[in-house]
């Protein structure tokens, strides 16, 4: 267990040792805060700490086999350049579903780690740079397992930056939303840390 904690904690400052020159083509994948995972705060500190606010848009239940739209967006004022990170995971912490990317010039799929965990994140295009106080956002559809997953849960972090290139000045939100065992959307309000205002329909 000791060596598990140490290797994240190795892995974290070794990512941040590149954000001198931003992630503006896509974060390292591992950065969303889920478990086992750092977040993107770990380059560029300010979690949750701001009054900025990270909306999920996604349906309020589904099917097994089903495929749904979801979308998501990061604001905060006097911010201008926008980022992401998700990946979905089962009760086991294994990832579940198949992310399929729908705006190819705006976010990129990767998969990593030993659990092969697919990330979703921006693109150097889809973080808008110059964009004011809201990002337009960002969407991607979810395929559910044919057979029953039992509960699904996205684990995603947005970052509202000042655009400077360097990882000072900038806010990161985390965020988590649900699909319990009858496949309805539910609410963790410890989840989210109850510290990141966001908006579910």
């Amino acid at each position: 267990m000791l060596r598990t904690v140490w290797l994240i904690a190795i892995l974290g400052t070794l990512a941040c040792a590149g954000a001198a020159v931003g992630f503006s083509t896509g974060p390292p994948d591992g950065a969303t805060g889920a478990p086992g995972e750092f977040t993107c705060a770990d380059c560029h500190g300010n979690l949750n700490v701001g009054d900025g606010t990270m909306t999920v848009t996604a349906p309020t239940s589904y099917a097994p086999g089903d495929t749904i739209d979801v979308s998501l967006k990061v604001e905060q004022e006097g911010q201008v350049r926008w980022g992401f990170e998700l990946t979905v995971l089962d009760a086991a912490d294994l990832p579940v579903g198949d992310i399929i990317v729908t705006e190819p010039t705006r976010t990129q799929l990767s998969i990593g780690g030993v659990t092969f965990r697919q990330y979703l994140k921006h693109t150097a295009l889809g973080t808008d740079l110059g964009t004011p106080d809201e990002s337009p956002g960002w969407s991607f559809k979810w395929a559910s397992p044919a057979v029953d997953p039992g509960p699904v849960t996205f684990y995603i972090a947005g970052n509202a930056a000042n655009g400077d290139g360097s990882s000072s000045g900038d806010f990161i939100y985390t965020s988590v939303f649900m699909y319990d065992d009858s496949h309805s959307f539910i609410v963790d309000e410890e989840a989210t840390w109850g510290m990141i205002k966001s908006l579910y329909r």
